[in-house]
């Protein structure tokens, strides 16, 4: 897949053709993998979402809303491991010595081109597409002393990184700003929010990390988490998930327990 992205730009005018000569098979979701399987990292943004809401229809985020400028809240990205993605028809699997697991859903970006020191002007050519992401984080892992710090590892665990269905390319999404994205915990709706109360948008991070570290094809940048954690729903053995962005598609999880 990573191939195909890198060369995607001199391929697609002939995919229209090929496809109409291929044959065609009936789609049996419980076999998807995971869109990029091997990404050369991870970013995930913190806390990027306006909050200052309570209730699911206000759809920008529930919980207090941040004090901390766009700016600043760039500098809390973080790394997430590739070890950690697994397939959309996957389970979440909970680690030994780490009960309190929650799931965060987001946009997630798909970079297209080996990209440096872009301006924001700049970032979208580098964009390849949009897939979701579930950023699932072990929450009361270890001492609970340090959390900004523990980030990475309360995040890194394996399956903490659900993507999927697929990737939707960048032309097929008009706004990824204007997206509505919802996630069901054993049939409830759980989370509801619109991309647009995103603070710091598609630009203004490829571009910020782009400063950061050479972006890669594949690279993949979750966009943040809509609601603060008390408005989160703890996972148990057993839980299914529905996660849905508009424009994009369905990832259909269960959760299990390590044996």
């Amino acid at each position: 897949m990573i191939d195909l992205i890198e060369r995607y730009d001199s391929l697609k005018d002939s995919l229209p053709k090929l496809i109409s000569k291929g044959k065609k098979l009936k789609l049996d979701s419980h076999t998807l993998k995971p869109p990029v399987e091997r990404p050369s990292k991870i970013w995930a943004a913190a806390t990027n979402y306006k909050r200052g809401s309570t209730g699911l229809d206000d759809a920008r985020g529930r919980g207090t809303a941040g004090e901390a400028a766009p700016e600043e809240l760039l500098e809390r990205i973080f790394l997430k491991p590739p070890s950690a993605i697994t397939g959309p028809e996957q389970a979440i699997i909970i680690p030994k010595g780490a009960e309190t697991i929650f799931p965060e859903l987001e946009l997630c970006l798909v970079i297209g081109k080996k990209a440096r020191n872009l301006s924001k002007a700049e970032a979208m050519a580098a964009v390849f597409g949009y897939t979701i992401i579930l950023d699932v984080t072990a929450r009361g892992y270890g001492s609970g002393k340090g959390l900004s710090g523990t980030r990475c590892v309360r995040k890194g665990f394996e399956t903490f990184a659900p993507i999927g269905p697929w990737i939707t390319t960048k032309d097929e999404i008009k706004d990824p700003e204007n997206l509505m994205m919802r996630l069901w915990v054993n049939g409830e709706l759980r989370q509801l929010a619109k991309t647009d109360a995103m603070v710091n948008g598609v630009r203004e991070l490829v571009s910020y990390l782009s400063q950061v570290t050479t972006l890669y094809p594949g690279d993949l940048i979750a966009t943040g988490n809509p609601d603060a954690p008390a408005f989160q729903k703890q996972l148990a053995p057993g839980d299914t998930l529905k996660a849905e962005i508009e424009g994009i598609g369905v990832m259909s999880l269960t959760v299990q327990k390590e044996a």
